[in-house]
């Protein structure tokens, strides 16, 4: 998660836990499905827990779906015990789940006419940098969309196949993988490949979701590249 968030509202519900996959050694993919009406759009994200006490931030991973399902890609990056126990559920489990709470707004039609849109995801990442493009797409004249999915290795790049396929799909997307490790530099960050590939970034919109220094790095390099503080979410 790439940002500070508030505690979303008190106001809870349930959901089932009806599908769990690994898509990595240490990422988990839950379909959550709500036992009422869930209302949500891309670039939001959720509080979420196996109890009321003790609830934590996770994106959802894409716009409103046809099956009503809440999909959310999470990552363990602490080992904790409760982390260890959600991943171990077994479908059918019931988890509380907030309220969803805006953690990135896409900016309005008008705004990004004739703009090229840049999405950046770092790791998972990847979650609600999906949903915005899920959003983008939905719109009735999307603009151009450049997709940068950066990783140490091929296996971080849980759903390469699928953003490749949906690039063929949209003549105005185009998905571009950024493995790091290999070359061991992959604290220097995605973002280093977008100033490689766009050296005027006047006419350009950025969002970008990873680990909290690599959102403080690369915005810094962005303003400092010329990108307005409006360009960059």
């Amino acid at each position: 998660m790439t940002k500070q968030f508030e505690m979303a509202s008190t106001a809870l519900q349930k959901m089932t836990l009806v599908q769990s996959e690994k898509l990595t050694d240490n990422t988990l993919m839950m379909l959550l499905k709500p036992f009422s009406s869930f209302a949500f759009q891309g670039g939001q994200y959720v509080m979420m827990g196996m109890d009321k006490e003790e609830l934590k931030p996770f994106s959802i991973a894409s716009a409103c779906r046809d099956d009503e399902l809440i999909e959310l890609h999470i990552r363990d990056t602490d080992h904790s015990e409760w982390m260890q126990n959600l991943f171990a559920l077994e479908t059918g489990a019931v988890l509380w789940v907030s309220v969803a709470t805006n953690q990135y707004e896409l900016a309005s039609p008008k705004k990004l006419k004739d703009k090229t849109v840049i999405l950046i995801a770092g790791g998972t990442g990847y979650a609600p940098m999906r949903a915005l493009l899920d959003e983008l797409l939905k719109r009735p004249n999307p603009p151009k969309v450049e997709f940068y999915w950066g990783a140490k290795t091929e296996e971080e790049l849980y759903r390469d196949a699928d953003m490749k396929q949906l690039a063929d799909q949209h003549e105005n997307v185009t998905y571009i993988p950024v493995l790091s490790g290999i070359q061991g530099v992959a604290e220097r960050g995605v973002h280093r490949r977008v100033l490689t590939d766009h050296l005027d970034l006047t006419n350009v919109h950025i969002y970008l979701c990873g680990p909290w220094a690599m959102f403080e790095a690369a915005k810094k390099d962005f303003i400092a590249a010329g990108l307005t503080p409006e360009q960059f979410n």
